[in-house]
């Protein structure tokens, strides 16, 4: 109904029960666990770590004042000054490169402070896990690096190496083998059975987590807030065209898709405080439309 307060394009809330590893909130959960995050980087850089000395899921990098940050999924440091970015990316996402770049960047200038040596940035690894095939040549695995355009034996050393897993691989790049492990790993990912002793320990995080009740309760929460923080966003983007556009209230009850009621209430707001911010304003119609 009209009257309703508007929820558009919230997204469906999936069962604790039916998560899997490839979901934001399980994937952070069970890499935590420096057990089963140090194996996987392990397998997918084909070296050893000998100690993984900070995880971190949901990571916050700030860049700047007013500046676009980012949130890690899985953030690793080691003790030989290695740091490291594991990603899952779920959906299909545009300009992967550009993210790449902007990670990176992040990471960089969170290390290295104004004035700083540049020989204090830190050898990095962004690792994006995808449950697509970004490249469209099916192979498992697409590692990058910068060379020369013109001689591919001329490397640029920046000490940053980024790296795309595609679960839906089905190939080696010819001259490039993968190994059995990591085809393995990818396999579960796709949301095939665990066939290796590294995706059956996997698989068994998963089952534990799942009959964890405080996960349970931190995941519903988690969703709540993020919902909640989608609608006040949606409200905020409605309050910023309500105070700039002047065109009929009938023009903009249509494009906005939003009732006649709350765009009344949202003028009240606006009349009523003149002062406030976009998202104070989203604020209290939101808890005006709540009372009713």
């Amino acid at each position: 109904m009209e009257e309703q307060k508007q929820k558009k394009n919230s997204p469906e809330k999936k069962p604790f029960e039916s998560l899997t590893i490839t979901d934001n909130y399980m994937f952070q959960a069970v890499m935590q666990d420096p057990n089963h995050v140090k194996p996987l980087l392990e397998m997918i850089l084909g070296k050893k770590i000998r100690k993984i000395v900070i995880v971190a899921t949901e990571k916050p990098i700030e860049t700047g004042y007013q500046s676009r940050g980012i949130r890690m999924d899985v953030y690793i440091e080691d003790d030989a000054n290695t740091v490291y970015d594991v990603e899952m990316q779920a959906s299909r996402k545009r300009h992967l490169g550009k993210r790449f770049r902007y990670y990176q960047g992040t990471i960089d200038v969170s290390i290295v402070s104004k004035g700083d040596d540049f020989n204090k940035l830190k050898t990095a690894y962004i690792i994006f896990i995808t449950t697509y095939d970004p490249f469209g040549k099916g192979w498992y695995v697409y590692p990058f690096e910068t060379s020369c355009s013109w001689d591919h034996d001329i490397k640029m050393n920046s000490a940053s190496n980024w790296y795309v897993l595609n679960t839906k691989g089905t190939t080696d790049a010819e001259g490039h083998e993968v190994s059995t492990e990591i085809k393995e790993m990818l396999s579960y990912m796709d949301g095939n059975e665990p066939t290796s002793d590294y995706t059956r320990m996997l698989d068994s995080a998963v089952s534990e987590i799942k009959q964890n009740e405080e996960r349970r309760r931190e995941y519903m929460s988690i969703y709540a807030n993020a919902a909640d923080m989608k609608e006040i966003g949606d409200y905020r983007t409605y309050v910023r065209q309500v105070r700039d556009v002047d065109a009929p209230d009938d023009m903009i009850i249509k494009f906005l898709k939003i009732s006649m009621k709350t765009l009344n209430n949202i003028k009240a707001v606006l009349s009523s405080h003149p002062d406030w911010d976009d998202e104070d304003v989203a604020e209290e119609v939101l808890n005006m439309e709540d009372d009713d």
